[in-house]
């Protein structure tokens, strides 16, 4: 599907918005909500964890690289552009949450990570998209702390990141930066920034990303926006396409709608993160993937599920 055509099947294929009200959102919560807070809580015995689709590919590959990725669950991806070697929203942890008394009330991974985490390439940048738990995890942050690694987060965040990183840069919309001689633009997403639910005074970024004449776009948690459509050839598109759009299509993307912005900005690969990591009561665990197979091309699509790298040179 490429050109036209491929637009206008996508366009066709976003389902309409359902009626908004506060009676219908209500329901759809009352529906969503009492497991999640049975699994936060460990009131219910949790389902077994997926097998990851790949383990990590040995740390050399990265180096020899120019433009690759793996996917690791949820936004936590490795991103390889030119010399520079990226981890983005980096959660490496089998329950996401509030720790209190050495214990973690949080999601349970419904996808296990891969077994072989020492395969972890060190990250010259961490590329952080706002401070939802389960994009900004502090006990892998702590983990990933070193004095060579710069991390860039969006304005007001910087203060909930753990000491031992080297330089913390807060990037505004528009604002940019070049590291490692990569060029990173903050780009403003349809979502919202917050640690805790009323916390909702700190910023949220979305990431373009250039390095010669290469760019990929990491746009973090978004609903449908034109903020990308400025864009154009686009080789790398991560967007997020679950995880959960049903109540929550004002914060999160449709598959169909992560791929007309993917068209929009004219992206030659999608990436889809943001699905499969955590169940969701109201979305069946393989939905987001399948209704993003029917809208966008597969031989254009690369690491689908969690493990799985593309571009690495062996």
């Amino acid at each position: 599907m490429t050109g036209l055509q491929s637009t206008e099947h996508v366009m066709s294929q976003i389902p309409q918005s359902p009626r908004r009200s506060r009676l219908l959102d209500a329901v759809r919560v009352a529906r969503q909500w009492p497991p999640i807070i049975a699994e936060t809580m460990g009131w219910r015995e949790p389902e077994p964890m997926l097998a990851p689709a790949a383990e990590l590919p040995p740390p050399d590959h990265w180096d020899r690289s120019e433009l690759a990725a793996t996917w690791l669950g949820q936004a936590t991806t490795i991103i390889r552009l030119g010399p520079l070697t990226i981890l983005t929203d980096p959660v490496l942890e089998d329950r996401i949450g509030l720790r209190l008394a050495g214990k973690t009330f949080g999601r349970r991974r419904s996808t296990a990570l891969p077994p072989n985490l020492e395969n972890l390439p060190h990250a010259g940048l961490l590329l952080l998209t706002h401070a939802h738990m389960d994009h900004w995890d502090r006990r892998t942050l702590r983990r990933l702390a070193h004095s060579d690694t710069t991390v860039i987060v969006p304005p007001l965040t910087g203060r909930l990141l753990p000491v031992g990183f080297g330089r913390v840069i807060e990037l505004g919309w528009n604002e940019s930066q070049e590291i490692g001689g990569v060029h990173i633009q903050a780009i403003r997403p349809n979502h919202w920034g917050a640690r805790f639910v009323f916390d909702r005074r700190r910023g949220y970024n979305a990431y373009v990303l250039r390095h010669e004449g290469a760019t990929l776009v990491f746009a973090g948690d978004t609903a449908h926006t034109t903020a990308f459509d400025h864009l154009s050839e686009v080789d790398v598109a991560v967007l997020g396409i679950g995880n959960s759009y049903e109540p929550w299509d004002r914060y999160h993307a449709t598959p169909e709608q992560a791929a007309a912005m993917a068209l929009a900005m004219d992206a030659r690969l999608l990436m889809p993160i943001h699905h499969s990591t955590f169940r969701d009561p109201c979305e069946p665990i393989h939905e987001p993937l399948e209704r993003l197979r029917r809208v966008w091309s597969a031989d254009r699509l690369i690491c689908q599920r969690i493990g799985e790298s593309w571009g690495l040179s062996s």
